[in-house]
């Protein structure tokens, strides 16, 4: 059973490793040149665009929603209102510098519009005579009944001369209709829209960190403190915004959510040998690791490639 794990372990490292590799070299020209005629000056920089789809589920509570029990025997109409977000999709991807330069760091894409509370003028009311709540409410209730009744003489041909074809059709579907509306003042009503937001999070400056320490062989035989190290490239949490389900998406001063942030872990790579005598600047770019994570769990993971993390090489002149 070790054996088989063990086995399998291989496997995936490999298969990682193979997926790393399989991602093309890109680089980018850096330095001070002449680029179609024009004096160009440029910085291998990134820029990753995240976005987050987020659904959220509202409920606004009816006008009449305290004589619901009492005028339409419904125990179960809720009395306050209520909203729950949920992150439905995300994704990270690399996007254009200049264009960062030029928005704000958050910019929201769209909104879908919720129908929100209900409006002053409700759709029961029948004159300008201001009349009592509960005197509305029982109004309001009566009309549904009576829909009710309209409706089951509309279908058995009862009203009137006989409704048929497509004008049965229309009648019965305005008579929803408006039950529905006077319904929803006593039961209150609920909407289900989603936001889509964007930031922009540039990459940060490379750092280093010390790993590996160990004692050498001579330093353990004679008790000296010599000591061997090396240094590799740090790991770069980016932060991206902060989420709750009963508030959405907030700020990052906002401690109520759960942390939403970028992730990146640069990998091993063999980039082409520099000329030292090159006159030529290219940066090429880390294939790193990107993961977009809401608290500890990963939204989603992608291959990209960093330029912070790359390194620049010298090539000879060209052609």
């Amino acid at each position: 059973m070790k054996r088989v794990l063990a086995i399998s372990l291989l496997m995936l490292i490999s298969a990682c490793t193979l997926t790393l590799s399989a991602q093309p070299l890109q680089k980018m020209r850096v330095g001070t040149f002449v680029e179609d005629g024009e004096l160009v000056i440029r910085e291998a920089r990134t820029t990753l665009a995240v976005d987050l789809v987020i659904e959220v589920e509202e409920f606004v509570p009816g006008p009449y929603a305290r004589y619901a029990e009492r005028m339409l025997g419904c125990p179960a109409a809720r009395l306050t209102s209520s909203a729950k977000y949920r992150i439905v999709s995300s994704s990270v991807s690399l996007t254009n510098d200049d264009y960062y330069a030029m928005a704000n760091p958050q910019v929201q894409l769209l909104s879908e519009e919720s129908e929100g509370e209900f409006a002053e003028f409700l759709p029961d009311r029948q004159s300008a005579t201001r009349v009592d709540l509960e005197r509305s409410a029982s109004n309001a209730a009566e009309r549904i009944f009576m829909l009710r009744a309209a409706r089951l003489e509309l279908i058995t041909a009862e009203l009137g001369d006989g409704v048929y074809g497509a004008g049965l059709e229309s009648a019965l579907r305005e008579i929803d209709k408006i039950e529905g509306e006077y319904t929803d003042l006593f039961l209150g009503k609920s909407s289900v829209r989603r936001l889509s937001y964007r930031y922009y999070i540039p990459v940060e400056p490379v750092t280093y960190e010390v790993v590996g320490t160990t004692p050498s062989e001579e330093a353990s035989e004679q008790s000296e403190s010599t000591q061997t190290s090396e240094t590799r490239m740090k790991p770069q949490s980016l932060h991206v915004a902060r989420f709750s389900e009963m508030h959405g998406v907030l700020p990052l001063t906002n401690y109520v959510g759960e942390l939403i942030e970028v992730i990146i872990e640069p990998s091993e790579m063999v980039y082409p040998e520099s000329n030292p005598k090159g006159k030529i600047l290219y940066h090429y770019a880390n294939n790193a690791n990107v993961a977009l994570c809401y608290g500890r769990e990963t939204l989603v993971a992608r291959i990209l490639p960093i330029y912070e993390f790359g390194c620049t090489v010298r090539i000879a002149l060209e052609k």
